[in-house]
């Protein structure tokens, strides 16, 4: 019995199988077929077949991640699709906000809407802001609009009435109306997708999901069709952006879920892994070849944000609160007026960096490790891809090392310097400038790319420690089957905390909870395995914008004041500061069903000869200490309780680890990696 993750990336398709009874991992990659992710899959299961001896009658859970959506929005090759909006308010995601991502650009551009004007179409209804009728909706009108629809030719349908979460009437009949003039059509109605107040960000959340819903209906039909052809005995189901998972059937109603679906995997991996070795708070980061991925956790538990976005567009969806910057192995580096700047334009995977040998001649972060010794060219993704170190150092050397006069290791380390700069400024993101200190944190990379540089971070942030869980280059697959079933529904209802009650919030979130129930039913889960979670956007009087709070776990005549308490002591904790006199207003409720699912246990990996010699000797070039003669280890080799200290190179076919000088390395039981760090004297978080 397997349970199999699958985490479709730009470059490669990362398969993870696990057995849940032995805990036994087999892993690979394959290489990504863009314009087709399914046959990356089918490929996969015919190696794990093949290859591996794992019958895919033996998967008793398929879980799958994929980009598909992310990249139709960012890359702007999603549907035909149409916008319907109440009259007056049709340029609404056009208009956007007065907010500017660049205050005092005199040129700035905004970013070009999903759905161009020529395709969005007014309709005379209104609800108002209380939820009442202002102006009904006629039949004719609903007809009127349904003709236009299914003579555009159109292959998806948005529909956002004002104030049509308080009111989803209007919605419903346009809907209809729309289905039956045109049966073929996938249609999004904003009062399903995002019933949330805040005009803009419902718009674009909404036109979002019709926009990628064909994409992702064609990628769930293949996943169904490959998985029968095949055998597989699980059901199919695909990664959520808010960490948990979601049907087939769900993910074709709200695609827009799917957006951060990597990530989120990466995340809940990283928590997985790390609470099994006793780290409850970390700093995960995740390195891929375009970008990285970092995520604060504190406590093991995973924080959600609202108000994340795709490119340059919000996304009102729950998703993992990850910040994402420019910095990955394909990030390059160029002088710029004298001085080197890395990222955030990445090569890609294709033609990708010098050392792919595609054409690549610019020079990228790979490069740089290439050149420095830290991976070995014929070890690269464990043999699929032979790199070219004569093309990285001569990259390296014309475009970097003649303009800043250095040789090929000093523009190497150079590179290397600053890309560690930019990633430590996304890290003191999600922790000095949220009032957290990064020493109190481990540092966890993960991702090919993600144990190369870690060394250099932790020390410059003054970190301790540092954790490599086993396979980090697919950990993002692994957290997949580590997560649950996980569905989140919301309502704006504004209520003060003078006037609330117990009661009317209880009316709320029962409601919810009845909706989500009815999501879960078809998942096969018993009553026993599933818990409902509430909380509560709050803010002051005035503010603009929310803090989500947990609903305390109190009697009801004391809830109102423990939630209004929860919110004073979290904006404190948030701000420095809390104004306990001033009213607080209730906005958004919202409740989340887990669906617990049984989950495999994490063993040590089976094979592993126990041996501390190293397999061979590489000359590698570390800061301050230059090119020298250093041992490099196979990481399936190092038996539980073995420990190295730098300079070293420990290897796996997914990830290097570079032990810088100086450092300590310890195997755990799990066969995971603890590196305690020398921190530099210069690495403090405040400096």
């Amino acid at each position: 019995m397997y349970y199999l993750g699958v985490d479709t990336g730009g470059t490669f398709t990362d398969f993870v199988a696990l057995n849940a009874r032995s805990g036994g991992i087999t892993t690979f990659k394959v290489p990504s077929v863009p314009e087709d992710p399914a046959r990356a899959v089918l490929a996969g299961l015919e190696r794990l077949r093949d290859a591996c001896g794992i019958d895919p009658s033996r998967i008793v859970r398929f879980i799958f991640g994929t980009t598909v959506a992310t990249n139709a929005v960012l890359e702007h090759k999603g549907a035909r699709t149409a916008l319907v909006a109440t009259r007056g308010t049709r340029d609404v995601i056009e208009i956007q906000r007065l907010w500017r991502s660049h205050l005092f650009d005199l040129y700035i551009r905004k970013p070009p809407p999903l759905v161009p004007r020529r395709w969005r179409f007014e309709v005379e209804e209104r609800i108002g802001a209380r939820g009442e009728v202002v102006t009904p909706l006629t039949d004719e009108e609903a007809a009127r609009i349904a003709t236009l629809i299914a003579e555009g030719g159109f292959e998806s349908v948005a529909v956002c009435g004002l104030f049509s979460f308080l009111g989803p009437a209007h919605e419903r009949r346009l809907r209809d109306a729309i289905a039956a003039a045109a049966p073929d059509v996938p249609i999004s109605i904003s009062s399903e997708v995002s019933p949330e107040f805040r005009e803009y960000e419902r718009a674009t959340t909404t036109v979002m999901n019709a926009y990628v819903m064909p994409p992702i209906a064609r990628l769930a039909g293949r996943l169904e069709t490959i998985a029968g052809e095949t055998g597989c005995a699980g059901q199919v189901r695909i990664m959520q952006s808010n960490g948990g998972l979601m049907s087939v059937a769900t993910a074709r109603r709200h695609p827009v879920r799917t957006l951060l679906s990597g990530p989120a995997g990466g995340v809940v991996g990283a928590v997985g892994v790390a609470k099994a070795a006793g780290f409850e708070d970390v700093i995960a980061m995740d390195m891929g070849g375009t970008s990285l991925d970092i995520c604060l956790v504190r406590g093991a538990a995973i924080a959600l944000s609202t108000e994340g976005r795709v490119g340059d567009y919000p996304v009102q969806v729950p998703q993992v609160d990850v910040h994402t910057i420019g910095a990955g192995g394909g990030s390059v580096a160029r002088v710029v007026r004298g001085a080197l700047k890395v990222g955030p334009e990445s090569a890609g995977a294709n033609p990708g960096p010098a050392c792919y040998g595609k054409g690549g001649v610019q020079p990228t972060s790979t490069d740089a490790a290439v050149t420095l010794g830290y991976i070995d060219p014929a070890y690269f993704a464990d043999g699929e891809m032979r790199l070219d170190v004569d093309a990285a150092r001569h990259a390296i050397e014309e475009r970097i090392g003649r303009p800043l006069a250095m040789d090929a290791d000093e523009a190497a380390l150079a590179i290397v310097r600053v890309q560690v700069a930019e990633m430590v400024i996304g890290i003191r993101a999600v922790s000095v400038e949220r009032g957290r200190d990064p020493r109190d944190f481990a540092l966890l990379p993960f991702g090919g790319a993600g144990s190369l540089y870690a060394g250099l971070i932790a020390e410059d942030l003054g970190i301790e420690h540092i954790f490599v869980p086993t396979e980090p280059g697919v950990l993002s697959a692994l957290g997949m089957l580590l997560t649950d079933v996980k569905y989140t529904d919301v309502v704006t209802r504004l209520m003060d905390s003078d006037t609330a009650s117990a009661a009317a919030l209880d009316r709320i979130y029962e409601s919810l909870e009845r909706n989500l129930g009815r999501e879960l039913d078809g998942e096969g889960l018993g009553a026993d395995a599933v818990r409902f979670e509430r909380s509560c956007d709050m803010r002051y009087r005035g503010q603009a914008y929310e803090i989500n709070v947990p609903v305390p776990g109190v009697a009801a005549h004391g809830r109102v004041a423990a939630m209004t308490g929860a919110f004073h002591a979290l904006h404190r904790s948030l701000y420095g500061q809390a104004a306990e006199g001033d009213p607080v207003e209730f906005v958004n409720y919202r409740v989340t069903a887990i669906g617990e699912i049984r989950k495999p246990e994490l063993r040590r990996r089976d094979g592993g000869a126990g041996r501390t010699a190293p397999r061979g000797v590489r000359r590698a070039c570390f800061p301050r200490a230059g090119r020298i003669e250093t041992p490099v280890f196979e990481r399936a080799d190092l038996a539980p309780g073995a420990e190295l200290s730098g300079p070293a190179l420990v290897e796996e076919p997914g990830a290097t680890v570079v032990l810088f000088p100086g450092h300590h390395l310890v195997v755990d039981h799990l066969g995971n990696l603890t590196v305690r760090a020398r921190p530099d004297a210069r690495g403090r978080a405040g400096a």
